[in-house]
């Protein structure tokens, strides 16, 4: 039997620390708050005089852009990464939220970043910092799984006689 315990999310953040979770020593090396005022100066966030829901902070999504370009992570995968995995949670301070950013957000924040022309600038800074004590961030690739449903063929007698014979039928194309 498996033992539940009322303190399960923190043995297991106990448990990351003690296996030398990567994120927690970028979070401990990187001055992300200096990071988001120089996003903030160089792409100012958009107006909310026409309303919407209250943007993420700043600081919050440079964690989230520059986790995605560690872990070479396209805006869905992100998106699913960061309802999924505890050391993305944990690292970017969604750990006790009930929302995260979607894929749409994330791709909103890159396109400011990128039309300021701050995109390259952040990573390098980040780069700069882990440099200074002595850490160098090298980019790898998640490997996942999909599951996807393939589509059902039906091939009617008459066109598996076509098949087999080597011929096309009519209405198909090459």
């Amino acid at each position: 039997m498996i033992k539940s315990s009322l303190f399960a999310s923190e043995e297991r953040e106990a448990k990351l620390d003690q296996l030398g979770d990567a994120l927690k020593v970028l979070g401990t090396h990187v001055d992300f708050t200096a990071l988001a005022a120089d996003i903030d100066r160089a792409a100012p966030r958009p107006s909310r005089a026409r309303g919407g829901r209250p943007p993420f902070p700043t600081e919050l999504m440079v964690r989230v852009l520059l986790v995605q370009q560690l872990f070479n992570l396209s805006d869905e995968q992100m998106e699913f990464q960061l309802l999924d995995r505890l050391s993305f949670q944990r690292f970017v301070g969604l750990r006790s939220s009930s929302q995260i950013p979607d894929r749409t957000t994330i791709w909103t924040f890159k396109e400011r970043l990128i039309a300021a022309g701050a995109s390259d600038s952040l990573f390098e800074a980040a780069n700069r910092q882990l440099a200074k004590h002595g850490y160098i961030a090298r980019g790898g690739q998640m490997v996942d799984a999909s599951i996807v449903q393939v589509p059902k063929q039906s091939v009617s007698r008459e066109e598996k006689a076509m098949i087999q014979e080597r011929a096309m039928p009519a209405n198909w194309s090459p």
